[in-house]
């Protein structure tokens, strides 16, 4: 064997040659893309029941917070517009409730009614319920979501706040709006 033939150089080594100091320097060159700015912090809502006609103006395009309404307990989920907000991929949710749509994977069941939740699964109700274990560590509550204008309660100017573990009902006034 002939150590000279090991080190020849042909014009196929200086191509490879090229093409890989060609990749390394357009590597060291690219400039990164620039993160999207983060989501605009929005002031917390007061606490407030709303029925479903009051909770679909906070759509994320009649009003900048995004609501939505899971296993009776409204969310503001507007730092999530990229996934909540109109036209992304969960922005039929936005202004509805969400207990269905949520438990059943199928967006198309937003309803514009009152929904009473009647005919779901028990696996659809915990689907739905594994939702709002993640919801109450990451958006703030807001209210509940209710039938009618009577079933309101006073919160007496209390702001939405995340719950974590407390349970709506021992966070929220018990007073009756008049």
């Amino acid at each position: 064997m002939d150590w000279a033939s090991l080190f020849e150089f042909t014009i196929y080594d200086a191509l490879f040659i090229v093409v890989i100091l060609g990749f390394f320097f357009y590597w060291l060159m690219k400039t990164e893309e620039p993160l999207p700015p983060p989501p605009k912090q929005l002031e917390l809502l007061p606490l407030t029941d709303m029925t479903v006609e009051e909770l679909k103006k906070y759509d994320g395009v009649k009003n900048q917070h995004i609501l939505f309404g899971l296993n009776g307990t409204i969310y503001d989920v507007s730092k999530g517009i990229n996934f909540y907000g109109p036209g992304k991929a969960y922005g039929k949710l936005a202004g509805h409730d969400a207990t269905r749509a949520l438990g059943t994977m199928n967006q198309n069941t937003v309803s514009d009614e009152w929904d009473d939740h009647e005919g779901m699964t028990n696996d659809e109700k915990e689907t739905a319920n594994e939702w709002e274990t993640q919801f109450k560590f990451k958006y703030p509550t807001v209210g509940r979501l209710v039938k009618s204008q009577s079933d309101k309660l006073d919160y007496q100017g209390k702001t939405s706040f995340i719950r974590g573990n407390d349970a709506v009902e021992s966070v929220l006034s018990d007073k009756k709006t008049d």
